[in-house]
């Protein structure tokens, strides 16, 4: 009987340790709320939602637990317009700032999202000192350089989601070309989560055989051009990207709360990896608990290491208009 108690009590304590896990999205637009519906679905952990404007963090939250209530998921979700429920987040994800239109140029958001994303780095390091960062927003390399650079924490802690959805929206179209299963293909993209992105011809694979086996160069480029420009097919169509950066969002997220150590592609600040200092910009890496456990580098041909040099520099470019008080 003494060790059947003892049992209950470690199930128990296990319970309230996971309870104890605390995720916040900053900015409830339509990324944000679609981020929040993933993680309500997935059931990873209690949530607090925080915006700016009033009654809809509160109002999705609200929205959100009913839908956890229909589908049996224990949740604990709340809303607020107070940064101070920043307190005892263990994972932040940002997605606060203006959506891009399709007249705009990286150089317009930039200036656009800079100040916004610069205050909620702020809020995170009084609030949430000891919390891992998640950038959403874009241009996705240059303000998660930002928040990175704001909050001083270490670089193993923030991290953008960007490349994870040009693999994504890349296995997309090689599995309408191939017409094969989607599980059956590794996609990579490193670089710049814009028109600079580099796409691996080389580690691009289905069922473990190159793309560039199965696709001649025409189809190739056609292929690459189409990745480039889906996320402004998307806004010229519906006005703006949600659905793929909610699901690559959170399946990184997952990854971190079960400790997957899973590889995943992401935003992350380079000191030295790739030969690259001081830039944010996309790279396979394994994430677990402790967010960027280690940064994988690929082999690359000559024309893949010079395309991702270029876009490395390319964001390079922009930090300092980053970082200018313009």
């Amino acid at each position: 009987m003494a060790k059947i108690h003892s049992i209950i009590q470690i199930l128990v304590y296990v319970k309230v340790k996971l309870g104890e896990s605390l995720i916040t999205i900053v900015g409830l637009g339509k990324v944000g709320s679609n981020i929040a519906e993933h993680i309500v679905l997935k059931g990873l952990d209690d949530l607090t939602l925080i915006d700016i404007i009033q009654g809809l963090p509160q109002g999705n939250a609200l929205d959100l637990g009913h839908m956890a209530s229909q589908l049996n998921i224990d949740i604990k979700i709340k809303g607020s317009n107070d940064y101070r429920d920043l307190e005892g987040s263990d994972i932040v994800i940002v997605s606060a700032g203006f959506p891009r239109t399709a007249d705009m140029s990286r150089l317009d958001l930039l200036k656009k999202n800079k100040a916004i994303i610069k205050q909620v780095s702020e809020k995170i390091l009084e609030y949430a000192p000891k919390s891992k960062v998640i950038v959403v927003t874009n241009p996705l390399d240059l303000m998660t350089y930002l928040a990175l650079k704001t909050t001083g924490f270490d670089r193993s802690r923030v991290f953008g989601v960007g490349s994870e959805l040009d693999a994504a929206r890349l296995k997309y179209y090689l599995s309408s070309i191939l017409k094969v299963s989607n599980s059956s293909i590794s996609a990579f993209v490193i670089g710049e989560h814009g028109d600079s992105m580099t796409i691996l011809k080389s580690q691009s694979k289905v069922n473990g055989v190159p793309i560039k086996k199965l696709l001649d160069e025409s189809q190739i480029f056609s292929l690459i051009e189409k990745t480039k420009k889906s996320g402004a097919d998307i806004i010229s169509l519906k006005g703006a990207t949600t659905f793929g950066v909610a699901a690559s969002t959170s399946s990184i997220i997952e990854s971190m709360i079960r400790d997957r150590k899973k590889v995943h592609l992401v935003s992350f600040y380079l000191n030295g990896e790739y030969g690259l200092y001081d830039v944010c910009v996309g790279v396979p890496a394994i994430i677990g608990k402790n967010s960027v456990e280690r940064v994988i580098e690929l082999e690359l041909d000559e024309v893949e290491k010079e395309l991702f040099l270029k876009s490395a520099e390319a964001v390079k470019e922009s930090i300092p208009h980053l970082m200018s008080n313009e």
